[in-house]
C-alpha cells in the first residue's frame, strides 16, 4: 500500500512537473505569439497610416491634375482661338493681296494697251509729220522754182530796161542813176536761193535723226526770214518730236 502510494505520488509529481513544463512552454509560446501579434498590429497600423497618407497624396494629386487639366484646357482654348483669329487675318490679307494683284495686273494690262496705242499714234504722227515736211519741201522747191523763173524773167526784162535807160543816161548823164543801182541790187540778191538751201539742209538733218541741229537750222531760217510760215511749222514739229523722245 505504501509502495502504491509512493508510486502514485511519484506519478503525480511527474504529471505535475510535466504539466508545469507544458504550461511553461505554452506560456512562453503564448508570449511570443503576443509579441508577434503586437508587431503585426503595429505593422498594420503603419500600413494603414501609409495608406491614409497615400490616399491624401492621391487626392492632392488628383486635385493638382484637375487644376492642370483645366489650365491646359483654358490655354488650349485660348491658343485655338488665337490660331483661328490668325488664320482669319491671313485669309483676309491673302484675299486683299490677291485683289490688289488682280487690280495691279489689270492696270498693267491697260497701261500696256495705252502704250501700244500711244506708240502706234506716235508712229502715225511721225509718218504724217514726215509726209508734211516732204510736201512742204516739195512746195518750197516748186515755189523756189517759180521764184527762180520769175527772177529770170525779171532779169531779162530788167536787162532790156537797163539797156533802154542806159541810152538815156548816156544822153543825159546824172539822171536815173539811183533807179539803175536799185535794179542791179535787186537782181544780185541771193536770199531766196540761200533760204532754199538752208531749208533743204534742215530737212535732211531731221530725216537723219539730228533733231537738235535741224531745230537750230530752222531757227536760223526764221532769223533771216521771220515771215517764213513753213519754217515756223517745222520748228513746232521738231520740238514735238524731241519732247516725245525725251519722255520715253
Amino acid at each position: 500500500m505504501k509502495y502504491f502510494s509512493l508510486i502514485f505520488i511519484i506519478l503525480a509529481l511527474t504529471f505535475l512537473l510535466t504539466g508545469c513544463t507544458e504550461f511553461s512552454r505554452f506560456y512562453t509560446k503564448s508570449s511570443k505569439n503576443d509579441e508577434r501579434l503586437a508587431l503585426i498590429d503595429q505593422r498594420i497600423l503603419e500600413l494603414e497610416q501609409a495608406l491614409s497618407n497615400l490616399n491624401v497624396s492621391d487626392q492632392n494629386l488628383e486635385k493638382r491634375i484637375g487644376e492642370l487639366s483645366q489650365k491646359i484646357d483654358t490655354n488650349y482654348s485660348t491658343l485655338h482661338e488665337s490660331v483661328n483669329g490668325l488664320n482669319a487675318r491671313v485669309e483676309r490679307k491673302e484675299r486683299l493681296l490677291e485683289g490688289n494683284l488682280l487690280e495691279a495686273q489689270k492696270n498693267i494690262n491697260n497701261l500696256e494697251n495705252k502704250l501700244d496705242k500711244l506708240n502706234e499714234i506716235e508712229k502715225i504722227k511721225t509718218d504724217l509729220q514726215n509726209q508734211i515736211i516732204v510736201l512742204l519741201s516739195q512746195r518750197s522747191a516748186i515755189t523756189g522754182s517759180e521764184i527762180g523763173k520769175l527772177k529770170e524773167t525779171q532779169k531779162e526784162e530788167g536787162g532790156d530796161i537797163i539797156a533802154q535807160r542806159q541810152e538815156i543816161i548816156n544822153e543825159s548823164p546824172g539822171e536815173y542813176k539811183l533807179e539803175e543801182v536799185t535794179i542791179k541790187d535787186s537782181d544780185a540778191n541771193p536770199r531766196i536761193a540761200e533760204l532754199q538751201s538752208m531749208m533743204d539742209e534742215a530737212l535732211a538733218l531731221y530725216r537723219g535723226g539730228n533733231y537738235e541741229e535741224s531745230l537750230h537750222k530752222w531757227e536760223e531760217i526764221i532769223a533771216i526770214d521771220p515771215e517764213n510760215l513753213e519754217a515756223e511749222f517745222n520748228i513746232e514739229i521738231v520740238k514735238e518730236r524731241m519732247k516725245f523722245l525725251s519722255g520715253k
